[in-house]
C-alpha cells in the first residue's frame, strides 16, 4: 500500500513502523508525528536502539499537522498513516489539511480503532476512493484490523448504505459476522423503547435500516 519514499506517520507512539519500513527499506524516509510528549521521547529511545538517524525517521511533537506550517515542508509527503485512532478523530484530521493543503496527491493508509462506517462516509462525501480495504486478524482472529487504502480522486461516488457498514468489497466472514452482532445488540436497545424504537434514529439508520443491513449482511455470508 505504501506508493512513495516520504511518509508521514501519525500517532506514532513508538515509532516501529517507520522505523520497521526504513530498515526493509520501503521508505527513504519519515516523520513521526505523536501530540505526547512520552511517546516522542519513546520514539527517540527506539531510533538509537535500532541505529536509525533522526534526520531519517523525524520524531515530532505534534498535534496533527501544524508542524507542517512552519518546520516542515508538507509538499514532500507522498503516503500518510494514521492508525490506531477513532474513524471520526481520523476524519477530524484529515478535514484540517484537506483545508488547508493540496492532498490531491497523497496516498493515504488508514487503520481505525473504531467508527470505521464514520470514516468511510467521510471519505466517500470528500470526493476520496477507497482504492482497497484489507482486514488481518490475529492468531485466534478475536481481533479484527481494517487497514484502507484511499486517495482523493474529486469525482463524486454515493456509496450504498451497506458499502458505509461494512465496506465496498470486503468479504471476510470474521467481520462480517461481528458486524452483524452489533447491529443485533443495537436492535435489542431499541427493543427496549416499545412502539418507538421505529422513530429512533441510530448511526446505522432507524430500526428498519438495520434490518435491512443485516439482510444483506447474511447474504454477503452465502
Amino acid at each position: 500500500m505504501i506508493c512513495g519514499e516520504v511518509i508521514a506517520d501519525v500517532g506514532s507512539d513508538h515509532a516501529y513502523l517507520p522505523i520497521w519500513l526504513y530498515l526493509n527499506q520501503k521508505i527513504k524516509k519519515a516523520y513521526a508525528l505523536d501530540i505526547s510528549e512520552n511517546c516522542v521521547t519513546k520514539i527517540k529511545i527506539n531510533l538509537k536502539k535500532y541505529n536509525v538517524p533522526e534526520d531519517i525517521v523525524i520524531p515530532v511533537l505534534s498535534d496533527g499537522f501544524s508542524c507542517f506550517d512552519s518546520k516542515y515542508d508538507f509538499n514532500e509527503l507522498t503516503d500518510i498513516i494514521i492508525a490506531g485512532i477513532g474513524g471520526n478523530n481520523i476524519s477530524k484530521i484529515i478535514e484540517k489539511i484537506y483545508e488547508t493543503k493540496n492532498i490531491k496527491n497523497i496516498n493515504f493508509i488508514f487503520q481505525p480503532s473504531g467508527k470505521i462506517e464514520i470514516l468511510r462516509e467521510y471519505l466517500y462525501k470528500n470526493k476520496f476512493d477507497i482504492i482497497q480495504e484489507i482486514i488481518i486478524t490475529n492468531e485466534n482472529e478475536k481481533r479484527i484490523y481494517n487497514i484502507i487504502n484511499a486517495k482523493v480522486t474529486n469525482k463524486t461516488y454515493k456509496p450504498k448504505p451497506i458499502e458505509i457498514i461494512i465496506g465496498k468489497n470486503v468479504n471476510h466472514q470474521g467481520y462480517i459476522n461481528k458486524t452483524i452482532k452489533h447491529l443485533v445488540n443495537i436492535l435489542k436497545d431499541l427493543n427496549k423503547s416499545g412502539d418507538k424504537k421505529y422513530n429512533i434514529k441510530t448511526d446505522f439508520g432507524y430500526y428498519k435500516d438495520i434490518e435491512n443491513l443485516i439482510s444483506e449482511l447474511e447474504l454477503r455470508k452465502s
